[in-house]
């Protein structure tokens, strides 16, 4: 039996008359599917069931569209997958912060809202990786983004609006690129031109935005907001992960990011699975399974990145010294800021090389070389500043143009300084989870079958595909019920 249960639960009573409660579907944590046409199932536990809509997806959950059938996913608050025919994806991580779909064969669009301001517009602020069996797309701008792909072909990445990466480039609005595992092409598209699975993803939107604007009438807080007061509610307090920006370890070598596919180990070949609760120690291994990515915080505004396929070895770690040595793949040293008289000595290793960081700055480290990007390092007794790339005895010249989907993904992560003496990392984690409380929720009016954004507070959304959602509540987080003109909404 499928059972499907609601991250929030609005529920309303008439305090005057104590009348029966009424119960409204809402949520903001999680994947769910939100329209199904034709023959769609997911797959969990190697046991095969019909998608229905509402249903909460699991991690590791695999969804199967048959030939002619759609679906329509829900991600954070704001965000839609939609799925074309003869498609099989997966789902890696649900976290509104690290999401990531594995797109095993076949067409997926996604649709990210752009919350609009007087000055300009708000970026998502968070992450959607897609991984295909070809390599992976990076979306974190407001936009529309088709992804077709196939066991054995390219990855066709088609951006009618917005901006993408692939491969490490950015792919601009009305761009198609494609993508296969020796090189990237990229030409304009015509962005009238639309098959069946784009126009039914575009009736998709318009669907969700109209169901949007009905709110205002038949809504719970529709009272409220005629009356020229904005209603609020009430929401769990989120707690903070480990490793997050309001939480300073003194501890080097603690994790603040790791996705799934991130190993270490302490004693020879035992591997064991990377978290945020671990401590890493001296002497300790790092490895990452491709497409996997994992940050450490060395000291506070020090940050070490490590890419995919790749492995490191920290033959000191303690508060004095820390000696990081790059075996294979690549890694990034994001140093915000570095105080010569108090800093501990931080050396970098290649296979060739290795160098002491002299200064705040990026620093690249490859297997087989070192790249200053900004910042100095000393290098057999001599400053070496920015540009620059060591690799063995010599020291050129270098490039600062990003070269691939790891440069992408520290640069989204932050890097240097921001103001007020904070790292542009912390800034940003603070960001993501302010945006992710602060943005809306998936809101379920009773007798329909799906949900719609709803977004908090009176600020407006607008669909890449044209119309906006209003229809604003505002969150409130300390108390446990709000009196709303003699209704009271709680939250279980």
């Amino acid at each position: 039996m499928i059972v499907v249960l609601a991250v929030v639960l609005f529920t309303f009573r008439s305090i005057a008359a104590q009348g029966p409660e009424e119960s409204f579907a809402g949520f903001m944590h999680g994947i769910r599917a939100n329209a199904v046409t034709g023959d769609v199932v997911y797959q969990r536990n190697d046991a095969s069931f019909p998608l229905e809509t509402g249903l909460k997806l699991e991690i590791g959950d695999v969804i199967k569209t048959a030939s002619g059938a759609c679906a329509e996913l829900l991600l954070q608050p704001g965000n839609y997958l939609r799925a074309g025919g003869d498609t099989e994806l997966q789902i890696v991580n649900d976290q509104h912060d690290r999401m990531r779909i594995k797109l095993n064969r076949g067409t997926i669009s996604l649709e990210v809202l752009s919350k609009e301001t007087r000055e300009t517009y708000y970026e998502a602020r968070y992450l959607i990786r897609v991984l295909t069996p070809g390599g992976a797309v990076f979306i974190s701008d407001p936009g529309i983004f088709r992804i077709n792909t196939s066991p054995a072909g390219p990855t066709e990445l088609v951006v009618r609006n917005g901006a993408a990466v692939i491969k490490g480039q950015e792919i601009k609005a009305k761009r198609r690129a494609v993508a296969s595992a020796s090189n990237i092409s990229i030409s304009e598209i015509d962005s009238k031109t639309e098959d069946a699975f784009d126009l039914w993803a575009r009736e998709r939107a318009e669907t969700l935005v109209h169901a949007n604007k009905e709110l205002s009438k038949t809504a719970p807080w529709a009272r409220k907001q005629k009356e020229d007061q904005e209603p609020s509610i009430d929401l769990p307090n989120e707690k903070q992960r480990s490793g997050s920006a309001l939480v300073v370890s003194a501890k080097p070598g603690t994790v603040n990011f790791a996705d799934d596919g991130v190993d270490f180990a302490r004693a020879q070949d035992e591997w064991q699975t990377l978290t945020e609760k671990t401590q890493l120690q001296a002497g300790d291994r790092l490895r990452t399974q491709a497409n996997s990515f994992a940050e450490l915080m060395l000291f506070p505004d020090v940050n070490l990145r490590l890419a995919g396929s790749s492995e490191a070895l920290f033959e000191q770690l303690s508060n004095d010294a820390v000696s990081v040595k790059i075996l294979s793949g690549s890694a990034i040293l994001d140093v915000a800021r570095f105080d010569r008289k108090q800093a501990p000595l931080i050396t970098i290793v290649a296979a060739s090389a290795s160098a002491t960081i002299a200064g705040s700055g990026n620093y690249r480290i490859d297997a087989d070389k070192i790249m200053v990007r900004e910042g100095k390092v000393t290098f057999k007794e001599r400053l070496v500043g920015s540009c620059h790339t060591i690799a063995g005895d010599a020291v050129s010249e270098c490039d600062k143009k990003r070269v691939d989907d790891f440069d992408f993904w520290s640069r989204y992560r932050g890097e240097g300084e921001f103001y007020g003496g904070l790292s542009m990392d912390s800034y940003l984690t603070k960001e993501r989870q302010d945006r992710f409380q602060n943005t809306g929720f998936w809101f379920q009016q009773p007798g329909q079958t799906s949900y719609t954004f709803v977004p908090f507070r009176s600020e407006i959304f607008r669909s890449p595909y044209g119309g906006s959602y209003s229809t604003a509540v505002s969150p409130r987080r300390r108390l446990n019920r709000v009196n709303m003109g003699g209704r009271e909404l709680r939250f279980p």
